[in-house]
């Protein structure tokens, strides 16, 4: 195991001390979650220890069987070096994260390297062509990315990307990506974000790997997939106070720069599998929408996902056309949702604030295929789900429902859900 040492001046937690096998982890702090990041090769034992007892833990995703030893005010439990986990402690005010990385060497190809134990403030870097960033275990980076028409570019690493550097400028992106190819993001915890945490904008050919984000504001997306194709997300454990993973279309101006992306390009053959995600006070784990200005959105997969929360008065699953696109072919499939409170599917064409098209759009053929809901005792009689259209000539037609568990009942009508629908047809159970 190796222990980096973070610098000072990163805020620690001041109720919980943690440690590996014994060995002391720095446990840093945001507004909304502790961390803690350790690189090691096969097992340690962590042990949490409390300023206070502590009650029961839970440990996300709860499908991995994790459990804790808890005796008065410590915890102890066994971490696998590919673990990323969202620890929530009764008696402690803000859940801890757990992010782990398999032990890796310096591959030393990075134009811009920054060691670990230091704070770095650089503001905002541009990459090129066949540029790369690199931020070492131990390492917080203060600024933002952007890169524009450059392919084969990278930004990796298990250290930390803290955007707090522009908090004077709400909205603005952590990373901006226009029109480039050939892609790498891993490994990175991203932090502090003013506005959205990933932008794809025009983009095609993008690898996200092991990304780990802690959102707080109320726009904090995680990774917004914008007019861009062939995108690959894996691996990653996303918390944010908006939309986890969103796919849109749309012509964008930076109110702070004043620079226009064109964005407004169809979106198609993206696929986000293996990850583990988290919503706070608003926006959806898994959306398409609002805007969408675009000719369609296909192909589009999500598989083998943990919902661990979606708080607020979003949604798990989220299709939302205000524009005029078409979106079909979507597959959401081997999906467990561990919680979510106001509506667990909402498929709709609308007209919103958020969108500027005369025509409405369509959606069809969409499958969610082998999903396992946890029902808590605020979701009967409460929670919802929503499938309509806009009108006779805007709807939203052939929605399969297939292996679809209410905890430990299986769906098979409308009434179960508690499916409201309005100008929809070909929605088959299963």
């Amino acid at each position: 195991m190796i222990i980096h040492s973070f610098p000072a001046e990163f805020p620690r937690a001041d109720e919980i001390s943690v440690s590996a096998d014994g060995q002391h982890l720095d446990v840093l702090r945001t507004g909304v979650a502790y961390f803690v990041s350790l690189v090691f090769t096969g097992e340690v034992e962590l042990e949490i220890q409390a300023s206070k007892s502590i009650g029961s833990l839970v440990i996300s995703p709860q499908r991995l069987g994790i459990r804790a030893e808890v005796t008065g005010t410590s915890a102890r439990l066994r971490v696998q070096s590919d673990h990323l986990l969202h620890i929530a402690i009764e008696g402690v005010s803000l859940p801890l994260f757990v992010y782990a990385h398999p032990e890796h060497s310096y591959d030393g190809k990075a134009a811009h390297y920054f060691a670990g134990g230091q704070v770095h403030e650089v503001g905002e870097i541009v990459l090129r062509d066949h540029e790369s960033i690199y931020i070492e275990a131990g390492a917080v980076v203060r600024g933002g990315i952007r890169a524009t028409d450059a392919s084969h570019i990278k930004i990796y690493g298990p250290g930390v990307l803290d955007a707090s550097y522009f908090k004077d400028r709400p909205g603005y992106r952590s990373i901006l990506l226009y029109r480039c190819s050939d892609v790498e993001i891993q490994d990175i915890t991203m932090v502090e974000p003013p506005g959205w945490m990933i932008m794809l904008a025009a983009c095609h050919d993008v690898h996200i790997d092991r990304i780990k984000q802690i959102g707080e504001v109320s726009s904090s997306d995680g990774i917004d997939i914008v007019g861009s194709h062939d995108v690959l997300i894996e691996r990653c454990m996303l918390r944010n106070n908006d939309d986890c993973i969103v796919i849109k279309g749309f012509r964008w101006t930076d109110r702070t720069s004043g620079t226009t992306y064109e964005a407004a390009q169809d979106v198609y053959n993206v696929l986000a599998r293996s990850c583990t995600l988290m919503t706070g006070r608003v926006g959806n784990a898994l959306e398409i929408g609002h805007e969408l200005t675009i000719s369609e959105v296909r192909d589009i997969v999500f598989r083998d996902l943990d919902i661990v929360s979606v708080h607020g008065h979003g949604e798990p699953f989220g299709i939302h056309v205000g524009d005029r696109a078409l979106v079909h072919r979507v597959l959401f499939e081997d999906i467990r949702v561990e919680h979510y409170y106001d509506k667990l599917i909402n498929f709709r064409i609308i007209h919103s604030r958020y969108n500027t098209d005369e025509e409405r759009g369509h959606i069809r053929d969409i499958t969610l295929r082998n999903i396992s809901v946890m029902v808590s005792i605020y979701n009967p009689g409460y929670s919802i789900s929503v499938i309509g259209g806009y009108d006779a000539d805007h709807q939203v037609q052939d929605v399969t429902i297939e292996n679809f568990f209410l905890g430990d009942r299986k769906v098979t009508d409308s009434n179960q859900l508690d499916l409201f629908t309005k100008e929809a047809g070909g929605i088959e159970f299963r």
